[in-house]
């Protein structure tokens, strides 16, 4: 635990936030209807709103606020329940951000890209897992990011960091402008993948599993050996 104290002032909002991409989000103008059955979807308790566009974030959204206006049986106008959101620069060191949260009394950010878009979120919960480990709640899918099916070949999450793809199979990925595996296989590709899709390097195969839109969900990574990664990454060359 005192390692993972020491290790917030070494560590940015960009590292532990919810990308936008992943973030609920609940526009000002949606029904009211629409709004209830996507905080009860899902599952979480302060959702940001945004207007026109969700680099627009106008407030956020607590699922008691909305709770406590059904029960006292007043009408509801989102606009009138959200409360003021607190913008955060994803350069920002998170053993500051946590010092802003206990000084403001919140428990939610949202993260600004050095455009001043909405890159994120940052919850307390996951300075706190910076310290303790992973937090499990009862909304969390507790399947591990990253899954040997195979002696050699693992599903993982596209989310995953490369850190933790190096530590977890052994496999070391370059740095570049990107830091989880969906990133990596982006930059691949040099492309939009599509469904089980695959493209090779001198080292591991890796296939797309799953997508969403032009998000991708999940990848097969197949480590090779030396021979065999000479002659992948020679095959997969001449594709491109």
């Amino acid at each position: 635990m005192i390692e993972g104290v020491e290790h917030l002032s070494e560590t940015t909002v960009k590292e532990v936030m919810v990308p936008r991409t992943d973030t609920v989000f609940i526009s000002s103008d949606d029904p009211l209807d629409e709004i209830f059955r996507t905080l009860v979807d899902s599952g979480h308790s302060r959702i940001p709103v945004y207007k026109e566009s969700i680099d627009n974030v106008v407030g956020i959204l607590y699922a008691k606020d909305v709770l406590a206006a059904l029960i006292s049986k007043q009408e509801i106008h989102i606009s009138s329940i959200t409360r003021k959101p607190f913008f955060v620069p994803e350069t920002k060191r998170i053993d500051s951000l946590l010092r802003e949260f206990k000084r403001r009394r919140v428990h939610i950010a949202v993260a600004l890209d050095e455009y001043g878009g909405t890159s994120g979120i940052v919850c307390m919960e996951d300075i706190i897992e910076e310290i303790v480990g992973e937090i499990q709640d009862e909304y969390d899918d507790e399947t591990e990011d990253c899954v040997q099916i195979g002696p050699q070949s693992w599903l993982c999450n596209a989310r995953v960091h490369l850190d933790e793809i190096s530590e977890k199979i052994g496999l070391e990925l370059p740095a570049g402008d990107f830091d989880s595996l969906a990133g990596y296989v982006f930059d691949l590709f040099g492309r939009i993948p599509v469904e089980n899709e695959s493209i090779a390097t001198a080292e591991a195969v890796f296939t797309v599993q799953e997508m969403e839109a032009y998000r991708i969900l999940s990848v097969k990574i197949e480590k090779l050996l030396p021979a065999e990664g000479e002659e992948s990454a020679g095959n997969s060359a001449d594709q491109l």
